[in-house]
């Protein structure tokens, strides 16, 4: 039922800012040493205070790309989309250096560890442009009965997202494709709503198309649906484009999208779309 929800989006340096890329490393997993080539650094918010900024270092065994990143608003969202069932781990620095704890996912399953003594961080440089040092856990044996890191970085750090020129007051073609998609989902015309989509996105609709459960669950996805869509703001730089909507769901609640547009060939796609969603 989940694969089914998550098919319907519901994703040299600039002055803005791509992070130069120069981190890998090793994980050890039950003895299995997984090869992480590909590394991101970026600040984020903290998630127990808000007020504080924290800052990630993703290390992973797919790769990440930092131009579709440099211009996200939501990094760690963007991240999130990217790595998909990818073996990763991040580490979380607090801004005076210390480790907030290692977060790894392997395929859908993740984990958390933190506290101190099991692992040793070398710090070379941590501010606001490049982390540079390294990490390693303390205990050789996990590398064979446990879980192991083996980690090492150089990273510039991206500046504040580029989203990119503003649409016109209609959204432009960005906008237009969106409003179809909402079309196609609203009539339920599955093969219209697959054409509105990123090939990634209609490619896993359509291998479903035919579950036992999927007409329930698109039933489910079409009442979510925004109505009465208003479009508020957008930006696009290159292939990618980020839109703005506001409208009401079945319940007439106030509800704001954010969608994320990928320009596949000559047509806009509909990538990512997230909800906020305000009780009346």
């Amino acid at each position: 039922m989940n694969s089914i929800l998550r098919l319907l989006p519901a994703g040299l340096a600039f002055a803005t800012g791509l992070a130069l890329a120069d981190g890998s490393g090793t994980l050890y997993e039950g003895g299995k040493p997984i090869a992480l080539k590909h590394a991101y650094a970026y600040r984020m918010p903290d998630p127990f205070d808000k007020d504080k900024q924290i800052t990630r270092i993703v290390f992973a065994d797919k790769p990440i790309d930092d131009a579709a990143l440099a211009g996200a608003s939501d990094r760690d969202g963007a991240i999130d989309d990217q790595l998909r069932e990818a073996t990763r781990v991040d580490l979380n620095l607090e801004p005076d250096g210390s480790v907030q704890n290692v977060n790894t996912r392997i395929g859908y399953s993740s984990g958390s560890q933190s506290g101190s003594g099991w692992y040793t961080l070398s710090l070379k440089r941590n501010d606001d442009q490049r982390v540079e040092g390294s990490f390693r856990s303390n205990d050789e044996e996990d590398k064979n009965i446990g879980r192991y890191y083996d980690l090492v970085f150089a990273l510039d750090l991206p500046g504040a997202p580029d989203p990119g020129a503003a649409l016109p007051a209609d959204g432009g073609e960005p906008g237009k494709a969106y409003l179809a998609h909402l079309a196609s989902l609203r009539k339920g015309d599955i093969d219209a709503l697959a054409k509105s989509m990123t090939k990634a996105r209609a490619d896993e609709l359509l291998a479903h198309r035919n579950d036992a459960e999927f007409k329930m669950m698109f039933g489910f996805i079409q009442g979510q649906a925004l109505r009465e869509p208003k479009y508020v703001k957008g930006n696009a730089r290159g292939d990618r484009a980020t839109l703005e909507y506001t409208g009401k769901d079945a319940d007439g609640n106030a509800v704001t999208n954010t969608v994320s547009m990928l320009r596949e060939g000559d047509a806009w796609k509909v990538e990512k779309e997230s909800s906020k969603t305000t009780l009346h």
